[in-house]
């Protein structure tokens, strides 16, 4: 008796487990289907002929491909600020490569030196990497501004890529970093060494290599972050926009430009392709199966 009770209380549960677990399962294919949703509009419209279309089928397929919004949105050009949109394009390619390059780079090379060295101020510099993670960025916009323009490095993109945050203390980059070489073992640097490689060689032959997993995906989120990223623009560098803060400008005086939504909905289409892209090209990096703890994962 009591078997059978057991047994028809397992079956019970089992089902609920089921039940909830299709559930669940259905919300996440809901979700992840609404996150189509606004990509897909955009996408649509930026092959409808003009704004009239939009109007009358804003939702439905257009009636016909119109790629001549793609070829429009290059011949806008903003007097005011003498840049277009293959300018802007330019200012985004090379800031989205150099600012996560340079920030990866720097950081890893720091976090390897903390994580696998002794040396005086080490516990210093570890404690002061957590303390500017946790200083509020727009509090220290004033004082940061007028440092900037005595500088010079306000409104000079050179500068900016050159001062950006792309030291040891790179947000939470550091921290990831940090882990990521603190559970290697100094075995294979004492073996390194014994075969006479020097300390040069042991970070860029052998830990390095063990943590570039982690680095590819922190370069990915860093050039998805820069390329998406107008705030810099909007208050650094105002008179060399790159093509997201471009766009939104454009977009605010579309009127003043005679750009229609189509054409508008083309550029922002451009814009969303290059993370796409790189984030299908660095998928099976990511993903692939890396050398850890000496054995092939």
């Amino acid at each position: 008796m009591k078997n059978k009770l057991k047994n028809k209380s397992r079956s019970a549960a089992d089902m609920v487990s089921l039940v909830v677990f299709w559930f669940l399962w259905a919300a996440l294919i809901l979700y992840a289907l609404s996150m189509l949703v606004l990509p897909l509009y955009m996408l649509g419209t930026s092959f409808k002929a003009d704004n009239l279309e939009c109007m009358k089928n804003p939702l439905g397929f257009p009636k016909r491909l119109n790629w001549d919004n793609y070829n429009q949105i290059f011949t806008i050009f903003d007097e005011k600020m003498d840049v277009s949109i293959a300018s802007m394009i330019g200012v985004s390619v090379l800031t989205s490569v150099l600012k996560p390059f340079l920030g990866v780079f720097f950081t890893t090379l720091f976090a390897y030196v903390e994580a696998k060295y002794d040396f005086f101020g080490k516990k210093f510099y570890f404690n002061l990497g957590i303390v500017l993670m946790i200083l509020p960025i727009v509090g220290n916009l004033p004082s940061a501004m007028q440092i900037n323009k005595a500088l010079g490095v306000y409104d000079n993109l050179f500068m900016n890529v050159i001062t950006s945050p792309v030291g040891c203390f790179y947000g939470t980059n550091f921290l990831l970093m940090y882990g990521a070489f603190k559970v290697i073992p100094w075995d294979y640097a004492e073996a390194a060494f014994i075969d006479g490689a020097g300390h040069y060689t042991v970070l860029f032959r052998i830990y390095l290599r063990m943590a570039l997993p982690q680095a590819v995906v922190l370069f990915v989120l860093g050039f998805m972050g820069t390329w998406n990223d107008y705030s810099t623009y909007l208050v650094w560098l105002p008179s060399t926009p790159n093509i997201s803060y471009g766009m939104y400008v454009f977009y605010q005086k579309a009127n003043a430009y005679r750009v229609s939504l189509p054409q508008l909905m083309a550029g922002f289409t451009i814009v969303m392709v290059p993370t796409i892209a790189i984030y299908c090209a660095t998928q099976k990096i990511i993903n692939s199966k890396f050398a850890i703890g000496g054995l092939k994962g």
